[in-house]
């Protein structure tokens, strides 16, 4: 690294851009600038160039003078999962890897692009977490970053620079909550790995936000056992003076709420002049990732699945790769029997064998697809069972669903959690009104039990659609 280097974080979301310049000079970090550029219309392919120019107007006008930015995109613009690799190295695993993201993923391979938040074993089997997000969404980056005058070096996650500022590796389950206007994101780590991230709509009052908590707990303990759950809570949003300690007094007891702001800039991050980070936090986490020899914990800008390929792989790309295989192989084999040369013949066969388990895996996509294809037809029936039911409940965490069963006849059993009586009655009476669903039951509402104080209920119903 260069004895003293100027970043640029920017923290993207829909409502706009908080930025943070930061100097690492001599091992420390210094924040030099910090300001949000709000967007007047919602980021899209047409006007990513015209949001450059104002938001290059706006770095101009604060005085930001960094050409090279980190980007740091909200956990609502991707999606993860979980999964487990076989012993390998890292420069070797691309390709499986890649062919298990389009398994895992719906959507069409060639519109994402991905990369995966873990560490690799060439000793063991690894527990390593998938991340996609659209390809659109990161030209639309690059194409105001281009208009604003900056070189993008990564494109990461906001919450997860958040996570891998601060969160040490240990045994013990941590967990972190990072506050926006509007929403927060939620993750848990446990053995030094990410367990989970999602992202939560919810008002940042500290009652909502302690109720947002405790079911954010309950559902994340079913990952791992945590013998005392341990909270570190970053503010983006401008929390009132208090709302901390309000925090720790609502929550069960047990529940640890630290400072996330306080420690991060506490920990070797200094201001010059005093910034305005309660609204950049995430913004300085995310210059801290591209500063140093280090890498973001995520990059869709050089991912480790796409390889050093820009526009990456699709479906037709890997199959093409398939066949082109095998003709090869098959060429292989005809030119060595004329020739007689049992070598090439035996190498071939080889490499077929060493290709069986793609291959099964291709066919396996194949069929896949083929049954996606029922839930993209002109009446998806289920699909809009699930959006009926998903208008019935509110926003405000009062109220969750646990399962939802539903055969093909369109008798559905849904089962969840409630605050309290009055919301499940509500949401009941919502689903009683909605001409898509007939024969609306209570099976039951009750005390969950122990010493929680939330209602278990249950529901059965018929949906008919809406023909």
């Amino acid at each position: 690294m260069r004895s003293t280097q100027t970043v640029l974080g920017l923290a993207i979301d829909e409502s706009g851009i908080a930025a943070a310049a930061l100097r690492a000079r001599a091992g420390r970090h210094e924040i030099r600038r910090c300001g949000r550029f709000v967007f007047r219309d919602k980021l899209t392919p047409e006007n990513a160039e015209e949001l450059g120019r104002q938001f290059k107007q706006f770095l101009r006008t604060n005085h930001f003078t960094a050409k090279q930015a980190a980007v740091g995109i909200p956990a609502q613009w991707i999606v993860a999962k979980e999964i487990t690799v076989p012993p390998a190295k890292a420069d070797s695993l691309s390709g499986l890897l890649h062919i298990q993201a389009e398994r895992a993923f719906s959507l069409n391979a060639g519109d994402l692009v991905f990369d995966y938040c873990g560490r690799l074993s060439s000793a063991e089997s690894s527990h390593i977490f998938l991340l996609a997000t659209r390809r659109q969404l990161t030209d639309q980056i690059l194409a105001l970053a281009a208009a604003a005058g900056l070189r993008v070096v990564s494109v990461t996650v906001s919450a997860l620079t958040l996570n891998e500022a601060l969160s040490p590796e240990t045994a013990e389950c941590r967990y972190g909550l990072y506050a926006r206007p509007g929403y927060c994101e939620f993750w848990s780590r446990a053995n030094g790995r990410l367990r989970s991230i999602q992202h939560v709509s919810t008002p940042g009052d500290a009652a909502t936000l302690a109720a947002t908590i405790q079911r954010l707990l309950v559902l994340s303990s079913k990952q791992g056992p945590s013998s005392a759950d341990h909270v570190t809570v970053y503010d983006d949003c401008g929390l009132s003076d208090g709302t901390l300690d309000r925090l720790r007094d609502r929550l069960a007891p047990g529940i640890t709420v630290a400072d996330g702001n306080a420690e991060l800039l506490a920990d070797g991050v200094g201001a010059e002049p005093p910034a305005a980070e309660a609204q950049s936090i995430a913004a300085v986490a995310v210059a801290m990732g591209a500063v140093g020899t280090d890498r973001p914990p995520v990059d869709f800008l050089h991912s480790r699945i796409n390889g050093k390929q820009a526009t990456g792989h699709n479906r037709l790309t890997v199959w093409a790769g398939i066949v082109a295989v095998a003709c090869l192989i098959g060429l292989g084999a005809v030119l060595a029997g004329y020739r007689s040369d049992t070598a090439s013949i035996a190498y071939y066969t080889e490499q077929l064998e060493l290709m069986s388990e793609d291959i099964a895996a291709a066919r396996e996509m194949v069929d896949r697809v083929s049954h996606a294809r029922s839930w993209t037809s002109q009446e998806p029936e289920f699909l809009e069972c699930l959006r009926e039911l998903t208008l019935a409940f509110p926003q405000e965490p009062h109220i969750w669903a646990t399962s939802l069963a539903l055969s093909d006849n369109g008798v559905g059993a849904l089962v969840g959690k409630a605050v309290d009586k009055e919301s499940f009655y509500r949401v009941l009476d919502r689903i009683k009104n909605n001409e898509v669903f007939s024969d609306v039951q209570m099976v039951h509402v009750r005390d969950a039990g122990r010493d929680s104080r939330e209602q278990e209920f249950a529901v059965n119903f018929i949906f008919r659609g809406a023909k």
